[in-house]
């Protein structure tokens, strides 16, 4: 596996010599913004200025995430692109302000949030929390073709400290969308026993590293259609604000 220290201080040329390449080495993406190389993920990110190519795509901090945007054309469909968003995978990310600084290691990247545009918009967080659940996708899905119009997808993960806090905040609430009041079950029988995503009331991206979650304060029980409007804005919409829109 590959290593590297947090807050270092890299050039592409020390990165390749980490992973046991030549200095020099050439071929494949290393020149680029995201290169796999022994089944883990790099990605180069140059952030509040354009990259060597002069495209500037906008990758920005949020707080303590970076939000960052995939190759030009890109979309969710592409293997590479789910490959990269897959459960486990290792992704490290390195960051810079100018052309003419090294990279910094940011740290092992989780995707926090996916938007299915061209190019493909993920919002990475360096916090070490297990995925309990992924909001895949809108009921207006396209796949193979894209047009102009379509409407945008928000993926989005949702991590928890631990298992147990999902379990005692359903254990409090129950298995009801603290939003709409859908309790799957009951719609769909059997088959949706038992299915409740989690939302956190306060972003994990704004909670510092020691916080202690109270899965009764901080967390609700939403449905997946519920769970993406809350987080169709920044900061995120309230559960009170939400059942405002659809009452």
């Amino acid at each position: 596996m590959l290593s590297f220290e947090r807050e270092g201080k890299y050039t592409r040329p020390d990165v390749k010599e980490r992973v046991g390449l030549s200095r020099d080495a050439k071929g494949g993406n290393w020149d680029t913004g995201i290169v796999e190389h022994a089944n883990e993920f790099l990605i180069f990110a140059n952030v509040g200025t354009e990259g060597r190519t002069g495209h500037n795509y906008g990758n920005r901090w949020e707080r303590n995430c970076l939000r960052w945007y995939h190759k030009a054309g890109s979309h969710l469909a592409w293997r590479s692109v789910q490959k990269l968003l897959e459960s486990g995978r290792r992704v490290h990310v390195f960051w810079r302000t100018s052309n003419k600084r090294s990279f910094e290691y940011a740290g092992m990247a989780i995707a926090v949030e996916v938007v299915d545009t061209s190019p493909v918009e993920i919002l990475w967080s360096f916090e070490s929390y297990d995925v309990t659940e992924l909001l895949v996708h809108s009921p207006e899905q396209v796949t193979g073709e894209y047009r102009e119009g379509a409407m945008r997808k928000i993926l989005v993960n949702a991590y928890e400290r631990d298992r147990a806090a999902r379990q005692a905040c359903i254990a409090h609430y129950g298995l009801e969308c603290a939003v709409c009041d859908l309790r799957f079950e009951e719609r769909y029988g059997a088959l949706g026993a038992g299915f409740i995503h989690v939302h956190h009331v306060i972003p994990l991206s704004d909670l510092g590293p020691d916080y202690r979650l109270n899965p009764i304060t901080d967390l609700r029980p939403v449905c997946p259609n519920c769970h993406a409007m809350l987080h169709r804005q920044r900061p995120p919409l309230t559960i009170e604000a939400l059942r405002d829109i659809i009452l």
